[in-house]
């Protein structure tokens, strides 16, 4: 019987939107004082790429929240006319500058609000702008702060502390994403999703710095770009979205898999089973190139031990993914569920 009470959010949900909001703050905190970093030593190239990654985050999300159809529903008539242009252009500003995450927070934990607004800005946070900064981040840790050539003594520990919550911030926006598709799960579920995906960021993100760094100045680049065509060459092939849109997503695509593991394989734009045989393959062959150049003494491995430190990440966070991914994938298996399914609890 539906007595117009919201339902209570459970506690664990509630610690989770505040463990979310904490870590957004440290990660975006954490990204700008990278980026003054970057500005005040000189580094033109990282902090171009760095403050690039972070406007492009900030505006994308800005207008999808605004105008791309991810602000919720205010109110309950089916025809009730959307928000207007003044309201739209006031949710970009507020979620531009930061704040609507909070009133999104404060909204769900003291008023109990539903946390599917709160999940997609996590969400967008997570795969706009932490995946790339964690790449960006170690690139630079490899080459620059590693090197000692012209860094302070405090680049490399701000760098390492940065690309850390990046992952903490991809695994959890993630995590948060299974949750705010599914009717109801668990928070073991939820705890092992984030762990799982942390894990398959870290290990791409440390691979792709190390044969970059190995492979500078183009290496990094050319990297991308053909990754970037693998992903729409499988896009096209599966046609579960529009080409256009998959020029989009395609970008995210190259550095994590976006959709949920409880979504069908029709649903997703590159199916599971083939993306991860994709990342199977670069891997081995990144690592083939990785151990040929070391052998053959192109590099100085005087670096202190961030270049083992990075490669070690690699290879066991590589490990740890595919250690907890069958778990995971055994779960998801259990609850999946469409796209259209999902959306109906929205």
């Amino acid at each position: 019987m539906d007595t117009g009470v919201p339902t209570p959010m459970p506690t664990w949900e509630r610690n989770l939107v505040v463990l979310a909001l904490i870590v957004h703050v440290i990660d975006v905190g954490l990204d700008l004082m990278v980026v003054t970093l970057f500005l005040s030593h000189a580094q033109w190239g990282f902090f171009f790429g760095a403050a690039g990654v972070i406007l492009w985050a900030w505006l994308v999300s800005s207008l999808y929240i605004s105008f791309g159809g991810g602000a919720p529903a205010t109110g309950d008539g089916i025809d009730e006319d959307g928000p207007s242009t003044l309201g739209n252009l006031q949710n970009f500003f507020l979620n531009f500058v930061q704040v609507q995450i909070f009133a999104e927070a404060y909204r769900c934990v003291f008023c109990h609000g539903d946390t599917d607004y709160f999940h997609t800005l996590r969400l967008m946070e997570a795969i706009l702008e932490s995946a790339p900064q964690s790449l960006l981040q170690l690139y630079a840790l490899v080459i620059w702060a590693a090197a000692g050539v012209g860094a302070p003594s405090g680049a490399a520990p701000l760098l390492r502390l940065s690309v850390f919550s990046s992952f903490v911030s991809v695994g959890l926006g993630l995590a948060m994403w299974e949750l705010k598709v599914q009717f109801r799960t668990s928070s073991g579920y939820v705890v092992a999703v984030a762990v799982m995906r942390a894990f398959e960021i870290a290990a791409r993100s440390a691979t792709l710095a190390v044969f970059a760094g190995l492979t500078h100045p183009y290496g990094f680049f050319w990297c991308l770009i053909i990754d970037y065509g693998v992903m729409l060459v499988l896009i096209v092939r599966h046609q579960s979205v529009q080409f256009t849109y998959g020029l989009f997503v395609a970008l995210p695509l190259v550095l994590v898999s976006l959709e949920p593991l409880v979504w069908r394989r029709e649903d997703h734009a590159v199916p599971k089973d083939s993306y991860y045989l994709v990342r199977i393959l670069e891997f081995v062959i990144m690592w083939f190139f990785i151990i040929k150049m070391q052998d053959e003494d192109t590099i100085e491995m005087d670096k202190g031990g961030t270049w083992l430190g990075c490669e070690v990440l690699g290879l066991f966070s590589m490990l740890g993914l595919f250690v907890t991914l069958p778990f995971v994938w055994r779960i998801a298996r259990q609850h999946e569920l469409s796209r259209d399914v999902a959306d109906w609890a929205e």
